[in-house]
Parts: C-alpha cells; sequence; structure tokens
C-alpha cells in the first residue's frame, strides 16, 4: 500500500458574530473561505455559532509550512493597517494545518514570520494530525 505524501497549509482567520462581508469591504480582499453564525454546515447540517472570515496560503499544499505562512503573510501585507485592525478587534488567528502521512517534518519560524505574526497581533493554533501506520508499512 502507498503512502500518501504529507499534507499542509496556513491560514488567517478571524470569528466572532460580524457580518463577513463587513471584513471583506475592511480588508479589501476576498476570503478564501467565510461564513456567518447561524448558516448551515454543509458537513455536519447544523447551524452555525459564529462567524468567520478566512485567507488561505495560495501554495500547493506540498509546501512547507513555513513557506505557507510567508504566503498568508504576504497577502495581509496587502493592506496591513486595515488587516492589523481587524485581527486586534476580532482575535486574528493564523491556522497551521497539517496531516502527516510519513513524518514530522519539524518547524522553523525565521525572524520574518515571528515579526509578521507580531505586526499582526496573531495567535498561532496548530491542527497536526500524525497519520503513520506501523501496519501499512508491514511492520508488525
Amino acid at each position: 500500500m502507498a503512502v500518501a505524501d504529507n499534507e499542509q497549509y496556513a491560514y488567517f482567520s478571524v470569528s466572532d458574530g460580524f457580518d463577513p462581508a463587513e471584513i471583506t469591504a475592511r480588508v479589501g480582499v476576498p476570503p478564501t473561505e467565510c461564513w456567518r453564525r447561524g448558516d448551515i454546515c454543509d458537513r455536519t447540517r447544523r447551524e452555525r455559532r459564529f462567524s468567520r472570515w478566512s485567507l488561505h496560503s495560495r501554495l500547493d499544499r506540498t509546501h512547507e509550512l513555513e513557506a505557507h505562512i510567508a504566503d498568508v503573510l504576504a497577502q495581509l501585507d496587502a493592506n496591513p493597517a486595515a488587516f492589523a485592525a481587524v485581527a486586534r478587534e476580532f482575535g486574528g488567528v493564523m491556522q497551521l494545518v497539517g496531516y502527516f502521512h510519513r513524518e514530522y517534518p519539524g518547524l522553523h519560524f525565521e525572524r520574518a514570520a515571528t515579526e509578521g505574526l507580531a505586526r499582526y497581533s496573531l495567535a498561532v493554533d496548530f491542527d497536526f494530525y500524525w497519520l503513520y501506520s506501523h501496519r501499512r508499512e508491514d511492520t508488525e
């Protein structure tokens, strides 16, 4: 059985009781994904309890997380004052997601990344999933 490649990506996100169209108008950039409080989630068929506005990295999911972070920060830098205000007002987050099938590649923040996260007062949330299986590798 072939082992899948690792997948990883990053995105900027704010969540609260706002109208996502207001966030789009303030930052001047369309979201990659958004929803309103009260919308029905397609996957769960349940009502959303909060609004969310997200801007994903434009890179393929095979790139390293550090590159995804840099790409998201570059997008925020297109309108830094507006993104900083929105991030501070609504608790901006740099969300990191990794599905690790092969190995955990580690994560290293260069100074530019930490300065960018600080510039926008972003929290960082790590959703990492270790999907390796010894059984799949025929070692058991």
